[in-house]
C-alpha cells in the first residue's frame, strides 16, 4: 500500500525524516555518552566525520521544523498555535540550558537544537508564503557559512564554554527556510510503502519531541549504571 499520508493531519514522509533524525541523534548521543564517561575516545571536536554527523543530524530536523512551520501556516500566520509551540519548545530548551549548566558548566547548551527551532518558528511564520526567497536566503545563509565559516558574534569565547550542542540563527535558521521552501514543492508529500520498516520510523517521527527529552537521561542512566556495577566489580 502506497500512502502519502496516515491521516488527515500528518504525512509520512516528514514523519519519517523526523525518524531518521531521531535514530541518528540517538546513536550520536550514545557514541557521547560512551566518550564522555571515558568508556572510549572519539574525537568529536577534532574529527570531520562526527563534526558533519552532527551537522546533517541538526540540518534534518532543522529542515523538518520548516516543513512543518509552512504546514501549519500557509494560509495565514496561526497567532495562538504558534505562541503555544515557541512557549512549549522554548520552556524545554531553558530547562535543558538549567540542567547542562549544573551538570556540565564548562559544556552547557545556551543556544541548541531547540532554542534555535523555538526562535525560527516566529522568524519563519513570516516567509512562509514566500518560498522562493526562502530559497534565496537559505542559500545566502548557508553556502557561505559552509565556505568561510565566519564568526560574527564569538558568544562562546564570551561565555568560555565549549557547548555540548550549539546551533545559532546563522547559519541554522537558513535550513528552516530551506524546510519552508520544500513544502512549497510538496516534498512532504512523497509516497512512501507502508511496511514495518517505515512505520517504525513514523512512530519515532510523531514522538521526536519527547524522544529527545527522555533519550539522553535513559542512555545516561544506563550507562552509568552498567559503569558502577561493572567497576564495583573489579
Amino acid at each position: 500500500m502506497v500512502t502519502p499520508m496516515e491521516d488527515k493531519s500528518r504525512f509520512m514522509m516528514l514523519d519519517c525524516l523526523r525518524g531518521l533524525g531521531i535514530v541518528l541523534m540517538i546513536i550520536f548521543h550514545f557514541t557521547y555518552d560512551l566518550n564522555f564517561l571515558r568508556i572510549v575516545d572519539v574525537p568529536f571536536i577534532s574529527h570531520f566525520l562526527w563534526q558533519n554527523f552532527a551537522r546533517f543530524i541538526a540540518s534534518l530536523f532543522l529542515v523538518c521544523a520548516g516543513i512543518g512551520l509552512a504546514l501549519v501556516h500557509k494560509k495565514g500566520i496561526q497567532w495562538g498555535h504558534l505562541k503555544k509551540r515557541f512557549l512549549r519548545i522554548g520552556a524545554w530548551a531553558l530547562i535543558i540550558t538549567a540542567v547542562t549548566y549544573y551538570y556540565m558548566p564548562k559544556n552547557f547548551i545556551f543556544f541548541g537544537i531547540l532554542h534555535c527551532i523555538a526562535v525560527s518558528s516566529i522568524l519563519g511564520a513570516f516567509f512562509v508564503k514566500r518560498p522562493a526567497i526562502c530559497l534565496f536566503l537559505s542559500l545566502l545563509l548557508v553556502i557561505p557559512n559552509m565556505i568561510f565559516q565566519p564568526t560574527f558574534i564569538p558568544i562562546v569565547k564570551w561565555f568560555d564554554v565549549v557547548s555540548a550542542d550549539y546551533i545559532p540563527l546563522y547559519p541554522w535558521f537558513g535550513l528552516v527556510l530551506l524546510g519552508i521552501y520544500f513544502e512549497s514543492i510538496h516534498i512532504h508529500r512523497v509516497p512512501l510503502k507502508r511496511n514495518r520498516f517505515t512505520k517504525s520510523f513514523q512512530f519515532l517521527g510523531k514522538h521526536s519531541l519527547k524522544i529527545y527529552l527522555l533519550h539522553q537521561p535513559i542512555l545516561f542512566g544506563i550507562l552509568n549504571t552498567l559503569l558502577y556495577f561493572t567497576r564495583s566489580q573489579v
